[in-house]
Formats: C-alpha cells, structure tokens, sequence
C-alpha cells in the first residue's frame, strides 16, 4: 500500500491551532434565496457566512457548540483507535452534518465541523454517510470533502446525502449505504430541536451495533411546553403528554426529561449512557446534554475516558462549560 499522503487537516491540530480569523464585521446573515430550514437564522443567530478559510460557507456557532464539536471529536478519535483493527467495519452516520466548517463567534476564528473532525482522525473508520436537509450546506460539505480526497486518495468512502433527517424514506436511503453488520456511531445533533423520537427508533431497529450521541436540548423542550407549544416535545420526546415533566422546582424539569428520554433509550436496549451537560459561557446556564447511549458497556468507558468528569479535568479546559 502507497504511504499516506499528508492530509489537509492534521487531526493533532484541530481546534483554534488551525483556525482562520475573520476580520471584524457582521456575524450572520441569510443564505439568499433558500427555501432550507437549517441555513435560515434560528433565535439565537445563528445562520451562514462567506468562510474565509476556503472560501466556502461556514456555519455561525456559540462557543460551546466550538468546544462540544471538540469534545464529540474526541470520543471518536477514542473510539476510532480502540477499534482499529478489530474483526468488524466501524461505520460512521451524521444526519444534520450541516457545511462541514464553524465560525466561532466568541474567538472569531473558524474551525473544522464535526464532518471533517471525523474524516481526519489519526486512526479514520471504515466508511462515513453524512446527511443534511440544507442542500447548500451538503454541496459545501462536499466540495470540502474532495478537496480532502484530492490531498489524500485513501480517504475511506465517504457520501454525502440531502434529505429530512426525519423523513422514513430518507433514512431508509442513508441507513442502505451502511452495512447492518458493522459497529455504527450515529452523531443526532441538529441546529434547531427538530431529532423526532422515531428517527432514532428507526436507527435502533436498523442496527443491531449501534452507538448514538445525541444532542438533548433540555432547555429549549422546556421553553416550548412553557409557552404550551407540546407538539415538538411529543415529536423529540415520544412522550403522549410531555407536559406531565414540567414541575415547580427549579431544575426538576430537566431532569425530568432526561429521565424520561432515558427511560425510552432503555426501551430500545440502550441501557449504557454517559452525558455532559453543557452551559452557556457567560451566565453558566444549562442548554442541552450530550448524550451517549450504547448496548454495550465498552462505548461508556471510551466516552469517560475521552472526556473525563469536570473534577478529573484540568483546570480551564472545556469542561469549564460542563457538568
């Protein structure tokens, strides 16, 4: 086999190290003309912008959504050196992939996205589907990604898919590019709380090894059952009623819906599951969890050790928005 050319990322150096500074000016604005619901500005302002490191739109991002895309990377790097070699294919899936580059905008610096974090690990899986329901983020993910193949031939197969991530017959064309028999990581993280309940259902019947990081927006559920808006907590949730998790007691509500979202991932033998809570920067506020949940005990153990509890960490490191 024919050496492996230098990639276009080094994937010891992701993270602000590799990072392009956008020079001072507006933050966000709207893709013109898209009809796509994940390219439009959300509440929070995030939306998509001229990247200045390729030239290619890039994805506007809060600071810890640039540190949660660092944190996931690092569990699959663990998981993609621990199952190196092994007798079975690790696949890996992510269906809200979204362009494939971040610009922070507390650094004001753009970073690699979790689709190229996860092209570019020092020991890759065997095969990679990406999906997204923007098609101008999947044409940017794309032409990034050959140009990753252009530098490097031996980058494993790799697609790229535009579709509804919870629409049954999309995810039945996505999941058919993956083997059933293979270890598949499964990475949920839309920009709005729009994961339907069923999506992961169907990814669960699909595969029978299967490790899912899913992004459980605890807040922005409660916000909505606040405002008496339950049909998106009943789609996310599969809860007939998910206005019976809302309590008095300040943070009872979140754990509430943690409680019930485990209790479904149990259901469909997810009983191993390790999270990290994840904090605005300024006011400490809890937003959402990462979450972990596999069959096997194995996917935990890699999870802690990539990322590793609040008190184990170094002081100042990322976990200074988690818990």
């Amino acid at each position: 086999m024919p050496p492996r050319k230098p990639r276009l990322f080094d994937p010891k150096e992701l993270g602000p190290r590799t990072t392009a500074r956008r020079p001072p000016g507006p933050t966000s604005l709207r893709a013109a003309d898209s009809p796509s619901e994940q390219v439009q500005l959300n509440r929070d302002g995030e939306g998509l912008v001229p990247g200045i490191t390729d030239g290619l739109l890039v994805r506007t991002v809060k600071a810890h959504s640039a540190r949660k895309a660092r944190m996931v990377s690092r569990d699959l790097g663990t998981v993609g050196r621990a199952m190196n070699r092994k007798w079975f294919d690790v696949h890996y899936l992510e269906l809200f992939c979204g362009p494939g580059y971040l610009y922070d905008e507390s650094t004001g610096e753009e970073v690699p996205g979790s689709p190229i974090q996860a092209l570019t690990l020092a020991k890759p899986f065997n095969r990679y589907v990406f999906a997204d329901y923007s098609d101008i983020c999947v044409g940017a993910l794309r032409t990034r990604i050959d140009r990753l193949r252009a530098e490097d031939p031996n980058l494993p197969p790799t697609t790229v898919r535009q579709g509804d991530a919870n629409d049954p017959e999309h995810l039945y064309r996505v999941c058919s590019l993956i083997d059933p028999a293979a270890l598949v990581i499964a990475y949920l993280d839309p920009q709005k709380p729009n994961l339907h309940w069923t999506t992961v259902e169907h990814l669960a019947r699909r595969f029978r090894y299967l490790d899912l990081i899913i992004n459980l927006p605890f807040s922005g559920i409660h916000r909505s059952l606040k405002a008496s808006g339950d049909e998106g907590p009943k789609l996310m949730l599969g809860h007939p009623n998910p206005i019976e998790l809302v309590a008095p007691e300040e943070g009872r509500t979140a754990q509430n819906i943690r409680d019930y979202y485990d209790q479904q991932l149990g259901k469909l033998g997810f009983i191993h599951i390790a999270r990290r809570c994840v904090k605005t920067a300024w006011s400490n506020s809890p937003l959402y969890d990462v979450v972990l949940a596999s069959r096997h005990p194995t996917a935990v153990k890699l999870f802690e050790k990539a990322n590793p509890t609040p008190k184990a960490a170094a002081q100042g490191s990322i976990f200074d928005l988690l818990a």
